[in-house]
């Protein structure tokens, strides 16, 4: 709620009268006015009149603003402390100007009674400032770095670990909000590599392979490999789509082919990286004719085919699925040794009893009691 002074501060400067102080001892003065016979100066409760003869400011709300003129009449003010935009005819009040004055003031003063922050870039030192555009933003790279749900800026534990331990100001993120931010910076990222990188690169490599998630769904993706103008290898998923029908050689190169084709890179493929699958040789038999342009080709007539040409892509087989491959055809060898070690660890896990026996065997033999697991994951 406006107090009265407020009230009669904008009631003064819509009508360009001086309403007093509300106590008597300023009376109406309906006369008051230049020599001229103008409109009397609109006054402030402090009985300071806003405008004197001749249109100078000399409200003590003018010393934090900025006015903004049309056609030589006042429409707005600027606030010179945090350069928000208020509405200022010259015909109305400056209560609402005097209310944001003082709360802008007592902002301003606190934050410069707080000690400031260094931060150290490439740049140098430089004051830090505290965005929440830019926490939203690295909020969104964290949960694409480490897999962390959506709605973990929401959470009360993820609030009371920042404010407590990093920004006191800090303010909760909810997950529409971080779905729309990691739209926006995938978007971003994604312009940026057709727009500026890729441009600028000479020949680009490609790696590819299916996978399956957990709801069962088959993903193809497409990583980019070049080398940028710092002479620094770097590496870019530029495909990452769902693969719903077969993973056959002609859908996983149609697949390919339309990523590499957005990205413009059509004529820039040096080489293409596939595992060892029948379906991937089919797959770089169908891509030779679309993306040897970077490499050409030359003809190789035979009698049976006068026409045939030679396409110079280049097929990188995956090493590390044939070392894969390799460890594989070795522990199939090791079968007979290695059942028996697995038949002891499930003998062992199957029971918290033989658990805590074997912990007491180890413990008086001064050996440490070890977990042993019956499968080890490894890529």
């Amino acid at each position: 709620m406006e107090n009265d002074d407020d009230i009669r501060e904008d009631v003064a400067g819509l009508f360009g009268i001086d309403l007093g102080d509300g106590d008597g001892t300023h009376p109406i003065d309906l006369d008051a006015g230049d020599d001229d016979g103008g409109v009397a100066a609109s006054t402030d409760t402090h009985g300071t009149s806003s405008t004197g003869g001749g249109g100078k400011l000399i409200s003590a709300v003018w010393e934090d603003f900025t006015e903004i003129k049309e056609n030589n009449i006042r429409v707005a003010a600027i606030c010179k402390m945090c350069g928000k935009r208020y509405t200022a005819r010259s015909a109305a009040g400056t209560g609402h100007l005097k209310r944001h004055q003082k709360s802008c003031k007592a902002k301003h003063d606190n934050d410069k009674r707080i000690q400031s922050r260094l931060a150290l870039n490439a740049g140098g030192l430089h004051n830090w400032v505290y965005d929440p555009a830019i926490a939203r933003i690295e909020l969104c790279r964290l949960i694409a770095r480490l897999d962390l749900p959506l709605g973990i800026g929401e959470t009360q534990a993820w609030e009371d670990y920042i404010k407590r331990a990093h920004n006191p100001r800090f303010e909760k993120v909810s997950r529409q909000a971080t779905t729309r931010d990691m739209g926006k910076l995938f978007a971003e990222q994604r312009s940026m590599l057709m727009n500026s990188l890729f441009p600028a690169c000479s020949s680009v490599s490609l790696t590819s392979d299916i996978w399956s998630g957990n709801a069962k769904e088959d993903y193809i993706s497409v990583v980019a490999h070049y080398v940028s103008a710092d002479w620094e290898l770097q590496k870019k998923v530029i495909g990452f789509r769902l693969i719903e029908v077969s993973h056959s050689g002609e859908n996983i190169a149609e697949k390919i082919s339309i990523v590499v084709e957005e990205f413009g890179l059509i004529d820039k493929i040096f080489a293409v990286t596939l595992d060892n699958a029948s379906a991937n040789s089919k797959a770089y038999d169908i891509l030779q004719p679309v993306l040897f342009g970077y490499l050409g080709s030359y003809p190789t007539p035979t009698r049976d085919d006068p026409h045939k040409v030679k396409y110079l892509l280049v097929h990188q087989r995956c090493a590390c699925h044939i070392n894969n491959l390799i460890v594989k055809s070795g522990l199939k060898r090791l079968k007979p040794f290695t059942e028996d070690f697995r038949t002891a660890i499930n003998f062992l896990n199957s029971s918290t009893q033989r658990i805590a026996l074997l912990k007491n065997y180890c413990i008086p033999q001064g050996i440490r009691p070890r977990k042993f697991g019956l499968d080890m994951d490894v890529r």
